[in-house]
């Protein structure tokens, strides 16, 4: 493996302590250099592909606490895109799926909520300018606004364990480390023709989390729904485009969809074109419909299908509940 480009090597320089990780300051850049190290020519080819992979799940830990991110996960953003960039990188895949836990955190939260990032941006820099007092009158009046007397109560409870200042904190560091990811999202399309399929699979999957950059994810991720070989790139590329650009109604990429749809030569590969063609569209076929009552009835994971680790029952059932009889 080649050497790590000259960006990398300033991890080393950061004050880690100072953007409050998860965990140890100094195991950044202590994962950050295994990644870029060079083979140890007495480790096994089976040691260093283990070595490599504790580092990333160890960075994963340490910018990703239980879904909320910290000024350290923004700042170790460009070192992963360094990686992801390097087509000498054997494992860039990984590199990818950290950046999306980075990006998303909890990624059942975006699949049920599908937040509004451009409003989160907004909310953020209103709520910057509060002061303490204010923040606090905001929680009770939500509080006061309450439908009944049961949800009332729940968040009075939430609100009990809260600090109106720790949360102001926490949606600013999400934010920002949501659009750290997001300002590389060409690097990631650039990967959606690349080899091995692994890393088309896992740059399909990061980019579906980015509405706001559909204009550059959708040519590669079309190219990949019309002509990909491999069914499970294929596949994960129909529920990135569906959840990259919902309600949308493209028209090339309905009909990509569709055709993937008809001609998929697996249950998990017509069954993601089918939640990509539902969440795209407004009208569904009963076809399509069928596909999906089917998928949310999967009795085990999908090998290799990144979303919720495989669950396509739950992503099926998440994209039922959004069809329009359902809303």
């Amino acid at each position: 493996m080649a050497a790590m480009p000259e960006r990398l090597l300033g991890a080393d320089g950061i004050d880690w302590a100072a953007l409050m990780p998860a965990g140890p300051p100094a195991e950044i850049p202590a994962c950050l250099r295994v990644l870029r190290s060079a083979k140890h020519p007495l480790r096994s080819a089976k040691a260093e592909s283990k070595r490599r992979r504790a580092a990333y799940e160890r960075l994963s830990e340490i910018l990703v606490h239980q879904g909320s991110r910290s000024p350290a996960s923004a700042a170790a953003v460009p070192f992963l895109v360094a990686i992801v960039t390097d087509p000498a990188i054997p494992d860039r895949f990984a590199a990818l799926d950290v950046l999306r836990a980075i990006a998303t955190g909890d990624e059942s939260y975006w699949l049920i909520e599908q937040p509004d990032a451009a409003a989160e941006r907004v909310e953020v820099a209103r709520l910057s300018t509060l002061t303490v007092e204010q923040l606090e009158a905001e929680q009770d009046a939500w509080i006061e606004a309450a439908p009944d007397e049961e949800e009332r109560q729940a968040r009075a409870r939430r609100a009990l364990f809260a600090d109106v200042e720790d949360d102001r904190r926490a949606r600013q560091w999400d934010i920002a480390a949501y659009d750290a990811v997001r300002a590389h999202a060409p690097a990631y399309a650039a990967l959606l023709d690349a080899e091995p399929p692994a890393d088309r699979i896992y740059a399909a999957y990061l980019l579906a989390w980015f509405p706001e950059e559909r204009a550059t994810a959708l040519p590669g991720l079309r190219r990949m729904i019309e002509a990909d070989p491999d069914p499970i790139a294929a596949s994960v590329a129909c529920v990135a485009a569906g959840l990259c650009a919902p309600g949308t109604e493209d028209e090339t990429l309905v009909a990509a969809l569709a055709d993937r749809h008809r001609r998929a030569e697996n249950r998990a590969e017509r069954w993601s074109a089918a939640i990509g063609l539902a969440r795209v569209t407004a009208a569904i076929d009963p076809d399509v419909r069928a596909d999906l009552a089917a998928a949310a009835e999967a009795p085990a994971p999908v090998p290799h299908w990144p979303f919720l680790d495989g669950d396509i029952a739950e992503v099926a059932a998440l994209t039922l509940l959004r069809a329009p009889e359902h809303q």
